[in-house]
């Protein structure tokens, strides 16, 4: 009961702050306890990563291998002594050769050096087989009884791998049990249809000559040594499939069936890579796989779950220390996020008193977007509100009285000069200048029209000042041009924006038709179409380029378009955005300006 009052007499920072320290101890204290569980499944995930990498790596090693069988396969295609040797119809006479078949193994030697993970290579036909032969476990004559030269025979594409078998089982009678003599390979072959290039021209063997069939057999220990490295867990091993689910390799014994079912195979491949957690025999199994890309094989290894936990390191000391440290550091933390905390609101209290005095230009900085942020800012605007009225109420009439001092001004001007032309007319008359008369009339009738109110007006309103301002543009340059008139009379019921055609026409004149002497035309063309009002001025000027156009249409664009983007614009803000000006133009073809306008509902 004492506690209570007590903390009342605090400051806010001091309450905040003590707030802030029980809860941290609280959260801290669970975080510890999760984190201790949490920290053990995330290492655990990271040594099944580790497990995953060794596999890709082994992958790789041998996939670079295989991958060397089938480019050394290729480039045997092209050899010239095997072409020489194979490319007859009476291959027979050769077969029991010793010369010949020592020739042979020496070009095979060329292409597949001896290695510690080949078995052997050779190059079989129906009667002989050529080549190293180990142990003289492969048959030099009828290998081709057996099932490897069958599928050898049918690879005429790419190399076709065998998994695993027993090289005296296969060839030879051998015990159901393991014996010493026992030799596990898998094998690659592919026949060879060999070609010789001659004055730049491919030579194929005759149709009726031999292809061998070459076999190359990998010892079964490659694969184990690849895979030694990712067996460091107690219990783990590794089994390497072939797509039909059948074990290439494996580092259990050879009669234990497989770990996994070609469902789960067939998955891991559309996969690709991965790990996965799943249940052998009702023991949890951490499974690292991968795929190797040349034969297609799929390799997994398989690590007990509770044995890869004891790897994982004690983590109980570890999360004690590290939740004392964090809650020290949590307790400074609280301090200074407290003094954060508050400082806006001793902001607010010097920006209140700045406004009591009347000083509401004073503006209170707000930082980030929390609550303390948005009353800061809404202060901040009241204040500049304020200030607005202010200077709203002592500067409106002002304001006013100018727009109406030019408005006096813009309609006077006009009238004013249009009265004084009248009178120069009269002169004109009575001194016998027609031509002088006339273009007074014309004028005198422009100045009428502009001295109207802005917006929209008739049509022939616009049409008949068009036309004045070609007839005196006519007398200025005496002839230089001819405008011809096609307009619909169906346009002439409707309004249109002040001053929307004339723009065209003296920017053809002034632009595009500046450098003639004579033979200028304008045409101006109106219609109805599909429910709007399409107008279009045609000049045979120097037309403009792609880049000039865009200018000419943008605001600032660094060319005087004489008024072409101020009626876009009216054009836009009066009837919305599917409307305006469009200009077509190319260099020395003239130039094309097309306004589109819509068809008035009422």
């Amino acid at each position: 009961m004492r506690i209570k009052p007590s903390l009342l007499h605090f400051t806010l920072r001091t309450r905040l702050t003590v707030s802030f320290i029980t809860l941290i101890i609280l959260v801290l204290t669970l975080l510890g306890i999760g984190y201790y569980y949490k920290s053990s499944e995330v290492i655990l995930n990271n040594a099944s990563e580790t497990l995953l990498g060794l596999v890709k790596m082994s992958n790789q090693s041998m996939n670079a291998k295989f991958a060397s069988v089938e480019q050394n396969a290729i480039n045997m295609h092209l050899d010239e002594d095997l072409y020489d040797f194979f490319n007859t119809s009476d291959l027979q006479k050769r077969y029991f050769n010793y010369e010949n078949d020592r020739r042979i193994a020496r070009i095979i030697q060329k292409y597949f050096p001896s290695s510690e993970d080949l078995y052997s290579v050779n190059l079989v036909t129906k009667k002989y087989t050529f080549g190293g032969n180990p142990n003289f476990w492969i048959p030099k004559t009828e290998y081709s009884n057996s099932d490897i030269y069958s599928i050898g025979l049918s690879s005429t594409e790419n190399t076709k791998w065998v998994p695993t078998y027993n090289l005296l089982e296969k060839f030879y009678a051998s015990s159901p049990s393991p014996v010493a003599g026992d030799q596990y390979v898998f094998t690659a072959t592919r026949l060879l249809n060999l070609s010789e290039i001659q004055s730049n021209l491919l030579h194929q063997m005759e149709e009726d000559a031999e292809r061998p069939v070459l076999i190359v057999n990998f010892q079964e220990s490659m694969i184990r040594k690849a895979f030694a490295k990712s067996l460091w867990v107690k219990g783990s091993y590794y089994e390497v499939f072939t797509p039909e689910g059948q074990i290439v390799s494996a580092s259990r014994p050879r009669n234990v069936p497989p770990s996994v079912g070609s469902d789960w195979i067939d998955y891991a491949l559309k996969k690709h890579s991965g790990t996965e957690y799943i249940t052998i025999g009702g023991k949890k199994m951490v499974v690292c796989y991968d795929t190797i890309d040349v034969t297609g094989w799929l390799s997994a290894v398989f690590i007990p779950y509770d044995e890869l936990l004891v790897t994982v390191p004690n983590m109980l000391n570890y999360t004690i220390y590290s939740t004392i440290a964090i809650l020290l550091a949590a307790v400074v933390l609280a301090s200074i996020i407290s003094g954060r905390i508050t400082l806006p609101f001793k902001r607010l209290l010097w920006g209140i008193k700045q406004s009591g005095e009347g000083n509401f230009s004073a503006k209170i900085e707000a930082v980030g977007t929390g609550e303390f942020s948005v009353i800061i800012h809404k202060f901040n605007q009241m204040n500049d509100k304020i200030q607005s009225l202010i200077v709203d109420n002592y500067e409106t009439h002002v304001k006013e009285m100018e727009a109406e001092l030019k408005a006096l001004n813009f309609q006077f001007n006009p009238h004013f000069l249009y009265n004084t032309l009248n009178i120069i007319n009269y002169l004109a008359i009575e001194n016998n200048q027609t031509l002088i008369s006339n273009m007074l009339v014309e004028l005198s009738e422009m100045l009428e029209y502009t001295a109207k109110n802005p917006g929209e007006v008739d049509f022939a309103e616009d049409v008949k000042y068009l036309k004045n301002y070609a007839y005196i543009m006519d007398r200025r340059f005496e002839g230089k041009f001819q405008v011809e008139y096609d307009l619909d009379p169906a346009l002439y019921q409707y309004t249109v924006p002040k001053f929307f055609l004339q723009p065209f026409i003296e920017n053809a004149l002034i632009h595009g038709l500046d450098e003639m002497e004579a033979g200028g035309a304008i045409k101006v063309s109106g219609r109805m179409e599909e429910g709007r009002r399409i107008f279009t001025i045609e000049d045979n000027g120097k037309g403009m380029d792609p880049e000039t156009i865009r200018r000419v249409l943008e605001t600032d664009g660094g060319i005087r378009s004489i008024g072409i983007e101020n009626v876009n614009k009216r054009i836009k803000l009066l009837y919305g955005e599917p409307y305006g000006v469009r200009i077509e133009s190319q260099k020395n073809a003239g130039t094309k300006i097309t306004i589109i306008l819509p068809v008035p509902s009422d």
